[in-house]
């Protein structure tokens, strides 16, 4: 165990470093420098000059790297260009608050995550599980900022229990952003922990505990959930990790004194020393979390403990997926079998087979058919006891019967049928799938509003309107109207122009790079290419994605491109790590070793064979991604980052509205709800292309 620590610490520092080196050249590469910030108008031209020699700032790129770094590993970030104070105290002293609203925002998450997720494995299909799994949906698919401001609105300012901002009535002021901060974790921690559940409730040990009378409390508390805890360990860890980087937005609705904060405001004023180094010191935060969390990973995962011991090297050595033991066999590919009445196995149909009552398979293809006809290598013959129901379900002549000779039950007919392609499985699933349904006509929605949004002009969304200021919904102004007595309900359908392409050209822009980038590392595994894009991956991804963004944002300009670039980035290490894994997966197989041997060039192996077999988990990834794509692009543009005004975007109008939250909340309602609904639909989308894809999820 000591040499994985000590592993785990040694990879630590070159991210340190390269995350610093990112960091600090992107700052460097923005407009401006730390005197654009002074007032120097009573200087002249040759003292400026020797002013900016004195700070070093003529000097190359690589010395006043270099200098910075030997004074950061001192503790000294440098003095604020704005306030002129030190920045590592300006840190210091915001830190303990963030890390106290991270650390509430665990314990609200685990305490009603873990219980919520075991309730809902126990009932899984009933009605405690639909609404579990509905709540976590919604939690996952409603923005920090729209959330925070509707608590506040409901608790602080109509019943009055909690204060609105700040940090000055002590417990009672980190109630309401605890809360909010603990939303995505508390989501995410209750769809692990039943979906690692739903693995274990049916195992044989827990039958044996229950038949030795092991009360059912211990049952689930001590077996289930001891089996099951390393998946979801990781997941409270990894959310305390995005918690504790990505509270900016909470701390800004709530207006807390954190680091969050700390650095919208270091951004905002243009004030580069401030924000490398409270950029450098957060995911230097951020990375120590994840440590931790490996660490504890480590201690309840016999597996690493396993491959760190020096005693008995060799035991305990976990196979391969796909490679059995000498003299094992491998699983028949049938899930499950029972023996029949008749000692013949009775398997459960394959998956892309909808048979109802199928009893007995029969495990061979035809090779030819009756009068020397060949029959299609696809088809596959079933008995089955109820054949009239069987030939209800199957196409028009997809399938011909074949008289049986009769049992002691009253006959078997033999049904032979063509198996489905692997897109019209997808298709078929999904088109079961009452949630990928509705996910896809709430996006069908949208796309028609981004296409009527191009036939509004500029001058109906712009124009202002006096006498219907903070007109409420009504006939004529279906959302209500702004200040300016602007149609709200215009401005919203007009924000999808700029919303809908934001989160699916990030996500395209993340797929494109991610998949070709992972397609390499997974085809030259052991190569030092493949470790040079695994590091850059991992550098990529201990950058807190919300900063990262806002510091792009900051050196390209506010734009729609701009934005689109700022998202995309910070998705492509999940690309990266998607596509490695699917591609390693695949790559070993029998049509690979042939596309070699006839000699094919790696680049088509890789892009035209390994690649588009492997495209099941990276569609899934997608979809998701697309959700988180918006939610990110919406709270850079609630934080002032977003496309420039007057064009409106989701995320802005909330901003814009929650000054007027009292008298106007309609300004937040329905720019956040269009948010919700639309990151909603894209999550749904994703879990039914899972649920298609994944042969253990697919429902028959």
């Amino acid at each position: 165990m000591i040499r994985y620590f000590f592993r785990r610490i040694l990879l630590l520092v070159p991210v340190i470093i390269a995350v610093s080196f990112i960091v600090f050249t992107l700052m460097d590469l923005a407009p401006g420098d730390r005197l654009s910030s002074w007032d120097l108008s009573d200087m002249s031209l040759e003292e400026v000059a020797e002013l900016r020699a004195s700070l070093g700032l003529d000097d190359p790129f690589l010395i006043r790297y270099g200098r910075y770094m030997l004074r950061l590993v001192q503790g000294d970030l440098g003095s604020s260009d704005t306030t002129g104070m030190s920045v590592w105290k300006e840190f210091s002293d915001r830190l303990p608050n963030t890390l106290l609203l991270a650390s509430c925002a665990l314990v609200i998450g685990v305490a009603i995550s873990i219980p919520m997720g075991i309730l809902a494995a126990r009932r899984a299909g009933k009605v405690s599980d639909n609404v579990i799994t509905g709540f976590t949906m919604i939690g996952m698919s409603m923005p920090g900022f729209w959330l925070g401001i509707l608590i506040l609105l409901l608790f602080s300012y109509q019943l009055g229990w909690f204060p609105s901002a700040g940090f000055r009535d002590g417990f009672r002021s980190v109630v309401l952003p605890a809360f909010v901060a603990s939303t995505t974790l508390l989501a995410s921690t209750t769809r692990q922990t039943r979906s690692s559940m739903l693995e274990v409730l049916g195992a044989d040990y827990l039958r044996t505990a229950r038949a030795k009378g092991v009360p059912e409390g211990v049952v689930i508390r001590k077996h289930a959930l001891g089996n099951a805890l390393i998946p979801i360990v990781t997941n409270v860890g990894l959310g305390f990790g995005v918690t504790v980087a990505g509270t900016a937005v909470t701390e800004s609705v709530f207006a807390w004194p954190g680091i969050g904060r700390y650095i919208v405001e270091s951004v905002t004023n243009r004030d580069v020393t401030a924000t490398t180094g409270s950029v450098i010191m957060t995911t230097v935060l951020y990375v120590t979390v994840q440590l931790l969390v490996d660490f504890i990973y480590a201690l309840i995962d016999p597996r690493i403990k396993a491959q760190y011991t020096r005693k008995g090297k060799g035991k305990g050595r976990i196979a391969k997926p796909g490679a059995e033991a000498p003299g094992q066999v491998a699983a028949a590919p049938f899930a499950e079998t029972a023996p029949g009445s008749d000692g013949a196995p009775i398997a459960a149909a394959p998956a892309g087979y909808d048979i109802p009552e199928v009893t007995r398979a029969v495990l061979k293809v035809s090779e030819g058919g009756e009068g020397g006809q060949e029959r299609d290598p696809d088809a596959v013959r079933f008995v089955t006891r109820d054949r009239d129901s069987l030939l209800t379900q199957m196409p028009a002549g997809g399938a011909e019967a074949e008289s049986g000779a009769g049992d002691a039950a009253g006959g078997e007919a033999a049904i032979s049928f063509k198996k489905r392609s692997q897109a019209g499985e997808v298709i078929h699933h999904l088109s079961r799938n009452p949630g990928a349904i509705a996910g896809l006509i709430i996006i069908l929605l949208m796309l028609m509003c981004y296409a009527a949004s191009y036939f509004i002009p500029f001058t109906a969304v712009t124009a202002a309107d006096m006498p219907n200021r903070f007109s409420p919904p009504t006939g004529a102004f279906p959302f209500g109207t702004d200040g300016l007595g602007r149609n709200q309900f215009v401005r919203v359908i007009y924000a999808a122009r700029f919303s809908l392409p934001i989160g699916i050209g990030a996500t395209a822009v993340a797929a494109i790079v991610g998949v070709m980038l992972g397609s390499l590392a997974g085809y030259y595994e052991g190569t030092i290419g493949e470790e040079g894009i695994m590091r850059f991956s991992d550098t990529l991804a201990s950058i807190p994605g919300m900063l990262l963004g806002m510091v792009i944002i900051t050196i390209l300009g506010r734009s729609l491109t701009n934005l689109i670039i700022a998202v995309g980035v910070s998705a492509i290490p999940h690309f990266i790590r998607t596509t490695r894994a699917s591609v390693l997966s695949i790559k070993g197989n029998e049509f690979v070793e042939a596309s070699r041997a006839i000699g094919l060039s790696s680049f088509r192996i890789v892009f035209t064979q390994i690649l588009p077999n492997g495209l099941a988990p990276v569609i899934v990834q997608f979809t998701t991604a697309m959700g988180v794509s918006i939610i990110i692009s919406a709270s850079l543009s609630f934080l002032g980052f977003g496309v420039p005004v007057p064009n409106p975007e989701w995320g802005a109008l909330v901003s814009a509205g929650r000054d007027y939250i009292r008298n106007a909340p309609w300004l937040t309602t329905f720019p956040g709800l269009f948010i919700m609904m639309t990151v909603m639909a894209f999550n749904l989308l994703g879990d039914g292309f899972r649920d298609a894809f994944d042969p253990k999820l697919k429902r028959r």
